[in-house]
Formats: C-alpha cells, structure tokens, sequence
C-alpha cells in the first residue's frame, strides 16, 4: 500500500498541479509522483529543493492574484459587460 507524503496532501489540498509544482523544482513529473507517494528515499537535499519549489509556486500564484486583483479594479460594476477584447 502506498503512503502519501505531506507533499501530496498539501499539494492537492491547494490545487497546486504535479506539473507545476515538477516545473519549479526541476525534477520530472514521474519522479516527483514516486517521491511523494514515498517510494523514493527522503534526502535532506530533495526536501530542500521540494521545499524551495513550494515556496516558488506560492511566489508566482501571489504575483497572478495581485496582477488579477489590479485588473478587476476598474471592472468592478461591469464584470458582465462586453470585453474590449483586451
């Protein structure tokens, strides 16, 4: 039976795709998947760069909220309106 790391559990309590989280750890999907379901021995250097990873997808999905957040702004009232197609 397979175990799930804290990795798993957090990631897909947030969303947080395997791609994504693959893409900013440098690691491939496939290794990432065997490493948080616990069939890849935990190392004191995988956990940094999966905890460094981590901290990047939250960075970037901060940086997308705050960008959305300034655009809706000024469409607060006409959110149903016709786009510009901006």
């Amino acid at each position: 039976m397979q175990k799930e790391t804290n990795l798993r559990a957090l990631r897909l309590r947030h969303g947080v795709q395997l791609t994504e989280l693959a893409d900013a750890c440098g690691l491939s999907n496939q290794y990432l998947s065997r490493a948080e379901l616990g069939l890849i021995p935990a190392t004191a250097r995988l956990e940094k760069q999966l905890l460094g990873a981590v901290e990047t997808v939250i960075a970037r999905r901060a940086d997308t909220a705050q960008a959305l957040e300034q655009e809706l702004q000024p469409l607060r009232g006409r959110l149903l309106e016709v786009s510009g197609g901006e």
